[in-house]
């Protein structure tokens, strides 16, 4: 009985998740065209290129890096309508408005 009504309760859940938002979440691996300077940091408004074309703007800043990070690998999370990059190196991830 417990198993049915779990194994039940799990199968709503797995046919309500992409209804709930949960469906186009996506991460994407490439690498940054950018160079950054530890003592500048990536500020808002930063234009960030990647290998595949896509193009954003940054919409925080982020000074949680020491050393000067060039043509570092990121990951592209979209989270509904928002980006965030995590940048390697970088301490957290930034949101971002997709330009291209």
């Amino acid at each position: 009985m417990k198993t049915t009504l779990i194994g039940f309760a799990l199968g709503v859940c797995a046919i309500l998740s992409p209804a709930l938002g949960h469906g186009e979440d996506a991460i994407k691996y490439t690498q940054c065209i950018n160079s950054f300077k530890a003592k500048d940091g990536i500020q808002t408004g930063t234009i960030i290129k990647t290998m595949t074309g896509d193009v954003f703007e940054t919409l925080e800043s982020s000074f949680q890096f020491e050393t000067d990070l060039t043509g570092p690998v990121c990951s592209i999370m979209k989270k509904g309508r928002y980006n965030y990059i995590l940048i390697s190196g970088v301490g957290r991830k930034i949101l971002a408005k997709r330009l291209q």
